[in-house]
């Protein structure tokens, strides 16, 4: 275990702590490490969560990509905190999630970033974890979230489309 008496948190503990508490509706450190520990299957406390945010420990590996992947800090983000041995562990656990989750079964892992994968399992685990809404209102939710997915890679593809095509025209 490092300390950091005076010192400015690591860069990955700064970044969780900014996610966390940018989150609508904000995330408490205690939320955060209950999720944490679901997903590690192992005790993460909230004093744990506590003295990584503030830098008083430097976590290891497999704690990093658990807080980020609790509150949305991509792979690409860790590898540029330096935390590569993080950032491999996360993009694991990205892959494991996306192969479980029924919602994302036509989705290439290879060939979709992971940054989309991501918002999308969080996507889908903040409507599951909606208070107030019935079975069917959470399911609905979920079909609303993958239709709007797809309805804007589509839009998208279609802007692309019509600019080369307005574009090679132009060429000739």
């Amino acid at each position: 275990m490092r300390t950091h008496d005076g010192q400015q948190p690591p860069a990955e503990a700064a970044l969780v702590r900014q996610r966390r508490d940018a989150m609508i509706p904000r995330m408490g450190m205690r939320r955060a490490a209950e999720l944490a520990a679901r997903l590690t299957g192992t005790s993460f406390s909230e004093a744990t969560w506590r003295a990584i945010e503030n830098g008083r420990y430097t976590g290891p590996a497999d704690r990093i990509a658990a807080m980020a992947f609790v509150v949305g800090v991509t792979v690409q983000e860790l590898e540029n905190c330096n935390r590569a041995d993080a950032a491999r562990i996360l993009h694991e656990e990205l892959r494991r999630h996306a192969a479980a989750e029924p919602e994302l079964a036509g989705v290439d892992p290879d060939a979709t970033p992971e940054t989309v994968i991501q918002l999308l399992l969080r996507g889908l685990d903040q409507i599951r974890n909606a208070s107030g809404l019935s079975d069917g209102q959470k399911r609905a939710l979920e079909k609303s979230l993958m239709r709007s997915v797809q309805q804007n890679l589509t839009g998208q593809l279609d802007q692309i489309r019509t600019t080369l095509a307005i574009v090679s025209g132009r060429a000739r």
